[in-house]
């Protein structure tokens, strides 16, 4: 994926989808809102997917930890994170 490959990036959002999902919503009560930081997170995934290391932890556990950081961003400022 930190290739650019979509077909990757894809398996990778159907996948996780649901998990980053219920994260946001958990945390935050306006489904835009919600909707925006699920975005957030998968384009910060894609941005960072070659920093990521399975040995260190899973890809469910770092989509969950980009998602909270989004969700943190979107709390403190009302906007995305970049």
């Amino acid at each position: 994926m930190s290739r650019g490959d979509e077909a990757a990036f894809c398996d990778l959002l159907a996948r996780y989808r649901s998990t980053v999902y219920a994260t946001a919503y958990a945390a935050l009560a306006d489904p835009e809102q919600v909707d925006a930081t699920v975005a957030d997170a998968f384009a910060e995934a894609r941005r960072t997917a070659a920093g990521f290391l399975d040995s260190l932890g899973s890809v469910s556990g770092w989509l969950t930890h980009l998602t909270r950081l989004c969700i943190a961003a979107r709390l403190h400022t009302g906007r995305p994170a970049t």
